[in-house]
């Protein structure tokens, strides 16, 4: 792994200044619950759900790349907080190309998978809660008779490895599922954020094969393909939505989203655009996209920034395939459902309950 770089460590001095950026911190999470009660989103919401979501809105908008990924635990260490959290022994399997599979409650070899590619702009670690998060939906799977494997992509962060490779290492991940037994509509890809982006490369990649990574020939179509407030737009550019519901209580901003699209686009030649920038992709580029993945669920919320942008995008893959279901959060913000297992809270929300009944149709349908 490459968090040991010199590009990812604070010198004493990065500290110092990490510290003073953060002064502003307690300011904003005091606003945000002053406020609370006065608007619809914080009205919504239990004051541990405003607090932590303030915090976030606070982390994301006073530090940049370095810091904030210095001060979040890896993906890999994540799940092995979780796994001993449940007493259970991690199960990690290496992929080849410094990738590896996370398995959550290990390999129980049930014939069903989902698939899950982490968000945090392909610059940051998956938020801690994910793992909760997969497993919660995982047992009320297993209560509902449906006994689910899930696995979680361990790859690479930018700028430590730039694209294609993140789109390998999930190509390997596939790859290596076909190799335990699990037939393409027994595999779920389920994604947040820059996750659901990591889906679209895959599909794009399935239809626009990008040279030098593996190509992925499906015997049938993927069961289904789940995005949480993907990133469809990375940047501006002709037609953005970007700005059309930014500045609504969403603890990302564009201005912020451009920013990490930056990194992430650094470097990167035209060809390389549609897979990335999802948002700007040729308007026949999903075509035959029903030949990959048999139904799609894309959700938003309705205070996130992106929100319009997803459901452009959500109502463009319905121009190719008809199992399409596109939900929209009220007073959701990005990746709402993870930011309340962060808080431990126990009530479902009004988007998860959904999200299980879609992967379940997906299995037994």
């Amino acid at each position: 792994m490459n968090a040991e770089l010199p590009r990812n460590r604070l010198t004493v001095l990065d500290k110092l200044k990490m510290g003073f950026y953060l002064l502003p911190l307690p300011i904003i999470i005091g606003w945000e619950l002053l406020k609370s009660p006065f608007t619809n989103y914080g009205r919504s919401k239990t004051w541990k759900r405003v607090a932590v979501d303030a915090t976030t809105f606070g982390l994301v908008r006073l530090l940049n790349r370095r810091p904030m990924r210095a001060i979040s635990p890896s993906t890999l260490a994540g799940y092995e907080a979780f796994m001993k959290q449940a007493k259970m022994d991690p199960v990690i399997e290496e992929i080849g190309e410094d990738a590896r599979l996370l398995w959550i409650l290990g390999q129980r070899r049930t014939g069903r998978v989902l698939l899950y590619f982490h968000g945090g702009a392909f610059l940051y670690s998956a938020i801690s809660s994910a793992p909760a998060f997969w497993n919660l939906l995982q047992r009320k799977l297993d209560s509902r008779g449906i006994q689910t494997d899930i696995a979680t992509l361990n790859y690479t962060l930018v700028p430590d490895a730039m694209f294609p490779v993140q789109l390998r290492q999930a190509v390997l991940s596939i790859q290596h599922l076909f190799t335990l037994g699990f037939k393409p509509g027994n595999i779920q890809l389920v994604g947040d954020s820059a996750g659901g982006a990591l889906i679209h490369q895959v599909l794009s990649h399935i239809l626009h094969p990008v040279e030098g990574v593996p190509k992925l020939a499906l015997t049938s179509p993927f069961g289904g393909a789940y995005m949480m407030s993907p990133w469809t737009r990375l940047v501006d550019g002709e037609g953005s939505l970007l700005h059309a519901n930014d500045g609504r209580g969403d603890v990302v901003t564009a201005s912020i989203g451009k920013y990490w699209g930056s990194k992430v686009l650094d470097g990167m030649q035209p060809p390389a655009i549609p897979y990335l920038d999802a948002a700007s992709a040729p308007a026949d580029w999903l075509r035959g996209v029903d030949k990959c993945v048999r139904r799609v669920l894309i959700s938003a919320g309705d205070l996130e920034f992106l929100r319009d942008e997803i459901v452009h995008y959500g109502k463009h893959v319905g121009e190719y395939l008809k199992d399409i279901t596109i939900v929209v959060q009220e007073n959701g913000i990005h990746d709402d459902p993870l930011l309340d297992l962060l808080v431990g809270e126990k009530d479902l929300g009004s988007l998860t309950p959904k999200i299980l009944d879609w992967l379940e149709e997906g299995f037994v349908g």
